[in-house]
């Protein structure tokens, strides 16, 4: 940039540099550029920020899930679980309906901590063949298996749904007393 002389007091013309920003603000046409660009780019991101919500919560429902399904597989193998006496044979813990007394099908749907979970969980609780035919099923050392099944809406505005399952298995330690080993494979 020019500067005048000293000598030359009478110059006129120098240049500030507000002025400078005054004249280019005044003839900037880009001026809602930033807002535009904002626009076009918040659909995509709240989407991507949604799905991340929503892989949570699907996360958080088949983690409790996995975590019922252990419970419900270790008190199944040592024949007992709360609210059931460990006496053989119990009317109120032998119940077949879900909701019924205080099966264990009933029990481990109630444990559900996640709200979305509560009433939509379907419990299974079955004998699996283990391959041996000299051992009937539910005697000591053949597996149990606990199997929960609960639908999930993934993505609530398209309709996109799935199944989260967990399941367990572990082998009897107790000859089962308050479930029937003769229900199918599950």
């Amino acid at each position: 940039m020019l500067r005048p002389d000293r000598s030359d007091r009478s110059a006129v013309g120098l240049v500030r540099p507000l002025d400078v920003i005054r004249v280019r603000s005044r003839n900037d046409r880009e001026s809602g550029q930033a807002m535009v660009e904002f626009a076009l780019i918040l659909f995509p991101l709240l989407l991507l920020v949604a799905g991340i919500i929503q892989f949570g919560i699907a996360l958080n429902f088949w983690l409790d899930e996995q975590r019922i399904a252990n419970q419900g597989a270790r008190w199944a193998v040592v024949n007992g679980w709360p609210n059931c006496p460990l006496v053989p044979k119990t009317p109120a813990c032998t119940a077949t309906t879900v909701g019924a007394g205080n099966s264990l099908d009933t029990y481990l749907t109630n444990q559900a901590l996640s709200e979305g979970l509560r009433n939509t969980v379907a419990v299974s609780v079955c004998y699996p063949d283990d391959g041996d035919n000299s051992t009937p099923r539910g005697a000591v050392g053949t597996p149990v298996r606990v199997r929960l099944l609960a639908p999930f809406e993934l993505v609530p505005l398209l309709g996109w749904d799935l199944t989260l399952r967990g399941e367990a298995t572990m082998r009897l330690e107790q000859e089962p007393t308050h479930l029937d080993p003769a229900t199918p494979d599950c």
